[in-house]
């Protein structure tokens, strides 16, 4: 069903643009009136021969239809550039309106959804608006007026002949009310499973090392083949429509043809009617062959149409979880005292609403001064990462639960706080460009000092002089032509160029050998000492000088203190710490 406020929105975008619609629809009525006007000067030329046979009287009326046919062309021009110009421009906005709405979704939109069926919708979907928009709004006006004023030309030449054209329509009409709603139906599910395609083609694209790691190829190929087919079959069945809907509609227009050609010759041979007015009856009933043809196709159009509107709308109905608010406080920086009270956190459900929320973190009370260096520390699964998000707001948060200098970060505008912290996430991502655009992200002065710098600190800058292009290296899809190393230490470096004032490192150098490491935090530890610092990692020995260890266990912090303090306790830490020694003897042996 398409909503009303869909139809509000639609208005909305069509308004802008109103007096390009407005000229275009006027192009083509008077377009559409040079056609309606040449029948009945064919009806003159015919009549003016009974008493007139010179060549003058004939060629002034050629001259004339010629005259108007060229003039009619020149607005059906203009008439297309306006309505199809409209539409491009409609796209356009709906294009920028849609990514624009998408940049303010926190990360559980995107949880809940597949980003092929994102990318088709900004796709795919708003091609089929813009041709409903642009084509279809041209089509629904010209045959809509050509219908109206060549039946009441047809009525004022012969009632008679005009009730008998008419017959078809009630049957015209019937299957397009019938076949209305089925049609809407299928075109959203053939949209929807575009979607489902493209899901998947992104999918295969961005894990192909895993399928071809794990000879998968094959069973991903039949994967992809079931959902082609399943596409195929509902493509099929709007096929099946409109091939039945276009000859039916031709078929009934020829019915409708025929019986006037039987009963207006007829007319004409007893003189009820003139060959003058019979000729250009039939030229209006010509004129109403293409409308009858594409009332199938205009019907088809519009609910592909309406039906890809209800897919954009639908996100773009989607208010942002998080958002400024009218109590929202804009600073230019945040000092770093970080205060969290009695705070615990569930995941929600899963993407189709199934299964129950999911608790990650239960009672963290914890507070961090400015300029603190902080570590946490636990297992996979304790929720050190989901403590990372919650502090940048990625997820929701209870109100009075976390502060930072004293405000409620649910008070703070999303952009002071985002800007006051550089977050390094545990999963590094890369855009395809080269590596100091990745680097100088969050830079908006683009310093070629601070961009060398920050390369410097996280080690970066040697591997980079090995590169023929230096930093104008191009990284490839996701950072595909570096290693897990590099990546991580051009995120590291992305987050270090930032104005930040709290810095937030979730296992930011996993993946770099020991000796770099060292480097890295020596390194760090100069540039960001005086700065509130959480580090979150799974190697005891890379934060061992911090100032405070949290312990996390099961989303609850155990165990809060120095190194020492802490192996002096014998609890988690000890018991992880150790394990990591036995480990780091077994590897030196090996």
């Amino acid at each position: 069903m398409f909503l009303k406020e869909n139809y509000i929105r639609l208005k909305y975008y069509i308004e802008k643009y109103k007096w390009w619609f407005i000229g275009g629809i006027t192009s083509s009525v008077i377009f559409d009136s040079s056609s309606l006007v040449i029948p009945w000067i064919l009806k003159l030329s015919i009549e003016s021969l009974k008493n007139n046979l010179e060549l003058k009287s004939v060629t002034t009326y050629a001259l004339l239809i010629i005259s108007i046919a060229l003039a009619g062309t020149i607005f059906r021009i203009i008439s297309r550039y306006l309505l199809f110009g409209a539409s491009r421009y409609l796209e356009n906005d709906i294009r920028e309106d849609l990514f624009s709405h998408l940049q303010k979704q926190s990360p559980s939109f995107y949880q809940n959804r597949k980003t092929g069926d994102i990318i088709s919708r900004a796709t795919n979907d708003l091609t089929t608006v813009r041709m409903f928009i642009g084509f279809g709004t041209l089509t629904i006006i010209s045959t809509g007026f050509t219908f109206v004023f060549a039946m009441i030309a047809m009525a004022a030449l012969s009632l008679k002949l005009t009730l008998l054209s008419l017959l078809p329509y009630p049957v015209i009409f019937f299957v397009v009310k019938k076949v209305t709603p089925k049609m809407f139906k299928i075109s959203k599910l053939v949209q929807e499973q575009l979607g489902d395609i493209s899901s998947k083609v992104q999918e295969n694209m961005s894990g192909i090392q895993v399928i071809k790691s794990y000879v998968q190829e094959e069973n991903e190929k039949n994967s992809f083949l079931k959902m082609n087919r399943e596409y195929l079959k509902s493509k099929m069945k709007i096929v099946t429509m409109m091939g039945t809907l276009f000859p039916l509609m031709g078929t009934l227009g020829g019915i409708g043809t025929l019986i006037i050609l039987w009963q207006g010759g007829r007319m004409v041979v007893s003189n009820e009617i003139s060959l003058g007015d019979f000729v250009a009856f039939n030229g209006y009933l010509a004129l109403l062959i293409w409308p009858s043809i594409a009332l199938g196709w205009i019907f088809a159009l519009i609910q592909r149409g309406l039906a890809s509107f209800e897919r954009i709308c639908e996100i773009l109905r989607e208010e942002p979880k998080i958002a400024d608010n009218n109590e929202t406080i804009e600073l230019e920086t945040l000092s770093g005292n970080i205060g969290i009270k009695n705070l615990s956190f569930s995941y929600p459900e899963d993407r189709n609403g199934n299964g129950s929320p999911v608790e990650a973190l239960k009672n963290i009370n914890l507070n961090i001064s400015e300029g603190e260096s902080i570590a946490i520390v636990g297992r996979t699964g304790s929720g050190k990462s989901t403590l990372a998000k919650l502090l940048l707001r990625l997820f929701e948060v209870e109100k009075e639960k976390i502060f930072i200098d004293g405000i409620d970060i649910t008070k703070l505008s999303l952009n002071t706080l985002r800007k006051s912290v550089g977050y390094v996430p545990q999963e590094s991502f890369l855009f395809n460009t080269t590596i100091s655009e990745n680097v100088a992200y969050a830079d908006e002065t683009e310093n070629s000092e601070k961009l060398k710098q920050a390369s410097d600190i996280a080690e970066l800058s040697k591997d980079v002089d090995g590169f023929p292009e230096g930093f104008s290296t191009m990284i490839g899809e996701r950072g595909v032509n570096l290693s897990g190393g590099q990546k991580q230490r051009i995120c590291l470096a992305r987050s270090i160029i930032s104005p930040a004032s709290i810095f937030i490192f979730d296992d930011p150098i996993s993946s770099v050998d020991a000796d770099t490491e060292k480097d890295i935090l020596k390194n760090l530890k100069q540039i960001i000492g005086s700065k509130t610092t959480i580090f979150i990692t799974h190697r005891i020995q890379s934060i061992k000088n911090s100032d405070r260890i949290v312990v996390m266990e099961n989303g609850e912090i155990r165990e809060i203190g120095t190194h020492e303090e802490l192996l002096a306790l014998n609890g988690i830490y000890y018991e992880l710490y150790n394990q990591q020694l036995i480990m780091q003897e077994l590897e030196e042996v090996a």
